[in-house]
């Protein structure tokens, strides 16, 4: 008899057909909005049997209100609200809502602070009257201050800066070599990238009276929006919001007149490295945005991806395991972005297919009914996958955290369904343009790893032959009679070598600044592999030849022969000094060189301090004051080569005969 009962209702649901299921509830309907006496905003949101309430403040300021030398004021100003209350140590304000089996944090990011309490729906009112206790005015005494302050520092990593953080910071990247970064190029944006962030410092220069300031200027109530998600009973939520969130001090809103800087310009990036796939990201800038222009953004972002996907990833052509379509904020700027790895054999088909389904958009060739299909899918799935409060607390804390922009909870499920054709091919027409878009491209390196290191060992190989090539001069070594190498003092060879060492390093720093702008200004833009890469190759032999050259200006040694002097130098060069044209050479002290005209034009290479140095002056070219094993052998050497120099020594000054050992 069952088995017959069970038959006849398996018959007679074939019957009837399928049923439609019913549609999953709209939960960023019906959310309440209410503003207290002191300008807070409260979004309210009743969710019949959900279980956990979700209770967050979010204030749309950050770590960009950061005063310069006091980075970090933001993040410290969020610890100190959790633990300086009078009467409770922070693992008290902490016990007060684990022990009711809540999960409580905060974020600071660049421009928004989000707190936020998730606890059983039973402690709810409990967990709202502890987070206005967070948010309340504090004390923020020293003793607290500095309790906090070594959380923080292991937090950020601050500690003292040693020898590579200050050759770091002050020699390989200083403020001043810099280039902008995204948000500063594209949006005129201050980061912490265009400062000389040291955390250490920055951290440890904050005291009470700071933080004191950065609350009262920036935890406003009227810039303030708490939201309450949860199946809770909304008088008696009110009720508890007048009681505490209502006696906010109403402050005076700060200054966020600056809005960002359009450059108006399209800008490409293109690098090749050694990695698996092409990474693509297309980024499209918006400037000043409002709550409707968002609300398109995150269609259009979940719209695209759908569509990307389904061709790119799960169509029969599969160029990619996924593309990612999103959007960044910070502040009222921010850029939707399409990015993704893409197999390299088929990257020109899956880039012909984003540019197709934008022009699809643009142009208008999209069908309607294509549209609403897709429409449809994207609106079901932002109902399913955003039916908790913990979900709906992520688009507070993620989009809908500035009251500026947005005086309502967005309900995007009917802004979703109501979206026409027509509105996002307007949209997309509009705002989807070159002068706003950013691309960059990662390619993989085409040339093997062990074959570029033989090209660049090449590279400066060549460089080398060709500056020897260059400076080495024909000598007849069968003429040479006395070779001196020069003597210096080991401390006045130090000094000397550290002089060179900065001015060389300061030299190379600079030549990597410009080598830093052209590849920023010029390389990144080609897409061209053999552009682009003879060009680091021509940058690197550029950097050989003056090293070489750097190496080519130190003299190591003297050569003398018959007819002529050469001053040889460490790398290649030699300068060669006719007999004839030797017009002075004496032994002379410090004050009748260092301190007299014959130091200019003059490589210095003795200071003459403890007994007299060779002065050795051509009639063109540069003077040489120097020191020899043997001054008197060397001397008497070059009686014969050059008298008429050693008379003209002895004439033009007051030391004793060159002949004299010294």
């Amino acid at each position: 008899m069952t088995q017959l009962a069970l038959l006849i209702a398996a018959l007679s649901t074939l019957l009837q057909g399928p049923q439609e299921s019913p549609e999953v509830p709209n939960t960023f309907s019906s959310f309440e909005t209410a503003h207290l006496s002191n300008g807070l905003k409260v979004w309210f949101k009743r969710l019949p049997d959900e279980p956990v309430v979700s209770i967050s403040v979010a204030l749309p300021f950050g770590a960009d209100q950061d005063p310069p030398g006091k980075e970090q004021l933001a993040h410290f100003t969020e610890h100190m609200l959790f633990s300086d209350q009078p009467g409770l140590t922070e693992e008290e304000i902490k016990r007060q809502i684990e022990a009711l089996g809540g999960v409580y944090n905060a974020s600071v990011t660049a421009d928004r602070t989000f707190y936020f309490v998730r606890i059983g729906k039973e402690h709810a009112l409990f967990a709202l009257e502890w987070l206005y206790r967070i948010l309340a005015p504090h004390a923020m005494s020293p003793e607290v201050v500095e309790g906090q302050r070594e959380p923080v520092a292991l937090e950020v990593r601050a500690r003292p800066r040693q020898l590579f953080d200050w050759i770091w910071a002050l020699y390989l990247n200083p403020p001043v070599l810099r280039l902008p970064g995204f948000w500063e190029r594209e949006f005129g944006v201050e980061t912490l990238s265009s400062r000389d962030y040291y955390p250490y410092v920055s951290l440890y220069s904050i005291d009470s009276d700071d933080l004191r300031w950065f609350y009262e200027t920036y935890y406003v109530p009227s810039l303030m929006t708490l939201t309450i998600i949860g199946d809770l009973e909304r008088d008696s939520v009110f009720r508890k919001v007048d009681e505490t969130f209502a006696s906010l001090p109403q402050g005076e809103e700060p200054d966020t007149s600056a809005v960002p800087i359009d450059p108006n310009r399209y800008r490409q990036s293109i690098f090749w490295v050694y990695r698996s796939n092409v990474y693509y990201n297309s980024r499209f800038k918006f400037y000043n945005l409002d709550a409707e222009r968002e609300a398109m953004l995150i269609f259009l972002a979940r719209f695209l991806s759908k569509r990307l996907n389904d061709e790119l990833r799960f169509g029969e052509q599969k160029a990619t395991y996924g593309i990612r379509v999103g959007i960044v904020k910070r502040g009222r700027a921010a850029y939707l972005y399409i990015s993704g790895g893409i197999k390299e054999e088929e990257f020109d088909y899956a880039r012909g297919v984003v540019k197709r389904e934008l022009e699809a958009l643009r142009a208008g060739s999209l069908s309607e009914s294509e549209f609403e299909a897709d429409r449809a899918a994207v609106a079901r799935q932002l109902r399913v996958t955003n039916s908790s409060s913990e979900d709906l607390e992520g688009w507070v804390r993620g989009y809908f955290y500035d009251p500026r922009i947005h005086s309502g909870f967005p309900d995007l499920v009917a802004r979703f369904d109501s979206v026409s054709l027509w509105e996002a091919q307007a949209f997309v027409r509009e705002h989807f343009v070159p002068e706003r878009q950013v691309l960059t491209l990662i390619r993989p390196h085409p040339i093997n790893q062990i074959l570029l290191v033989f090209m660049v060992a090449a590279i400066v190989w060549m460089v080398v032959q060709f500056a020897a090539g260059w400076m080495i001069q024909s000598v007849d070594m069968t003429r040479i009679r006395y070779v001196a190498r020069f003597r210096t003092p080991r401390l006045y060879r130090l000094a000397t070598s550290l002089l060179l060492l900065a001015l060389v390093a300061i030299l190379g720093r600079t030549l990597v600044f410009g080598f830093e702008v052209l590849v920023d200004r010029v390389l990144l833009r080609l897409d061209s592999f053999t552009l682009q890469w003879s060009a680091y190759g021509a940058m690197l032999a550029v950097t050989v030849l003056l090293s070489v050259m750097v190496l080519a200006h130190i003299p190591r040694r003297l050569l003398v022969f018959d007819d002529r002097l050469l001053i040889k130098y460490l790398s290649f060069r030699s300068v060669s000094i006719p007999a004839s044209e030797v017009r002075e050479l004496s032994l002379e002290r410090f004050s009748a060189v260092w301190l007299t005209k014959r130091l200019w034009k003059c490589v210095p290479l003795a200071l003459g301090l403890f007994g007299p140095a060779v002065y050795l002056r051509g009639q063109r070219g540069w003077a040489y004051y120097f020191n020899v094993r043997d001054k008197t052998e060397l001397l008497r050497l070059l009686e014969d080569i050059v008298p008429h120099a050693l008379a003209a020594g002895a004439s033009d000054s007051d030391s004793e005969d060159p002949r004299t050992p010294g």
